[in-house]
This record gives structure tokens, sequence and C-alpha cells, in this order.
């Protein structure tokens, strides 16, 4: 009994191991399609989210630049003044790459008229419906503080910190499994100490009866029979 629930628990424990790595696997991957996906001013676009970094400071106070929002994909036509939008500029200057300004107006042709808050006049270009990438939704701030990791020291702290907590994990396990065989081990020693003695208590039992005269039915049938 003891021995198929630590077959359990161990099995527990791989599965449980195997789902934490896969995670971590995809959500590094994660990592990395974002970070590489903006330092190429693309939008990184999940299942119709898109994480964008802010590069400028035209939307301050509201967004700060090196800041991460979370972008949504939106249909243009719900769209109204007032709302901040992701899009790929046709401003000559930037042209091509995202930016992220809040509405102003839309025009007749269904193209939208842009401004940054800091920024004290419109954008020269309006925005074609379709090079909207979405709607701001908020801000992704795990992102930004990975991205304050940029210098060697913080690096190297942060790889310390990585090793240092994989180690406590594999310490903690150790100590989990060898905890768990030394607990079965128990078990099953105290297991085979009470069948001994359930032993020696029956055969003292029966020693005690031989020496009363008491015979066993089928030891006397035995006897009966071959003297017969």
């Amino acid at each position: 009994m003891s021995q198929s629930r630590g077959r359990v628990f161990g099995a527990v424990g791989k599965a449980v191991g195997i789902i934490l790595a896969v995670a971590l696997a995809a959500l590094t991957a994660l990592t990395v399609y974002i970070m590489v996906c903006n330092m190429r001013g693309k939008a990184a676009e999940v299942f119709g989210v898109s994480i964008m970094r802010v590069v400028t400071g035209s939307m301050e106070p509201s967004i700060l630049e090196g800041d991460y929002i979370i972008v949504k994909r939106a249909d243009p036509s719900e769209l109204c003044e007032g709302d901040i939008i992701c899009f790929y500029s046709r401003d000559s200057e930037i042209y091509g790459k995202p930016n992220t300004h809040r509405i102003v107006r839309r025009l007749d042709d269904g193209s939208f008229v842009t401004k940054g808050d800091a920024n004290r006049t419109e954008d020269t270009a309006a925005v074609l419906p379709e090079d909207i990438i979405g709607k701001y939704e908020g801000k992704a701030r795990f992102f930004r503080w990975l991205n304050s990791f940029t210098s060697l020291k913080k690096l190297l702290l942060l790889a310390v910190i990585v090793l240092m907590t994989a180690a406590a994990v594999y310490e903690v396990r150790s100590i989990a499994r060898i905890t768990s065989e030394n607990k079965a081990q128990k078990e099953r020693l105290v297991d085979e100490e009470k069948q001994r003695l359930m032993r020696q208590a029956i055969d003292r039992e029966k020693q005690k009866l031989y020496e009363q005269g008491y015979v066993p039915e089928s030891e006397d049938n035995g006897e009966n029979g071959q003297g017969g």
C-alpha cells in the first residue's frame, strides 16, 4: 500500500514538473518573440492581442516612454473619438513603424485623425482602417520590468537569482523524495515487525496447546488412520 502511494506521488511529481517546464518554456518563447518583434518595429500579436513598446513620450502622461502596452484587435467601425489606437504610421518620418496616438475625429472616408496627448499639433497623415493594429487596453508592466534588466550587473543578478531558485527547488524536491522513501521504508518495517510478532504469538499459543495435551483434529485423524 505504501509503495503504491509512493509511486502515485512520484508520478504526480513528475507530471507537475513537466507541466511547469512546458509553461516556463512557453513563457520564455513568448517573451523572446515579443522582444524581437518590438526590436524590429513589428506588432507581436498572439490571438488578437499585441504587446507593443512605446519609444517616445508623445502620449505622456497617459503612456510613458518605455512602457509596454496591451493592444487588442478592434473593428475600425467601432472606434470613436478619444480612443487610443496603435497603428502603422504613414508619416514620412516614421513610415511603416507602429505609433500609438489618440483619435481626434473620424473623416468621411473612414480614416482617422490622431494626435499625441503631449503633442501640440495633430498628426499630418490620417490613419487608414487597414493600418490599425488595435485599441489600447492597458499596460504590460511585466515587460517594462523585464526590460529594466539591460545592464550587465542586473543580468548577472537575475541569473544568480534564477540559479538559486532552481537549486532551492531541486533541494526541496530531493528532501521530499527522501522523506517519502524513508516513510515508506518505516511503514514496511513496521508491517514486517507486526507480522513477526503475530507469528511468534501464534507459535507460543500452539506450543501451550501441545503442552496441555491438545492434538489438532487433523493430526488425530491421521494417527487413527495409520493405526487402523
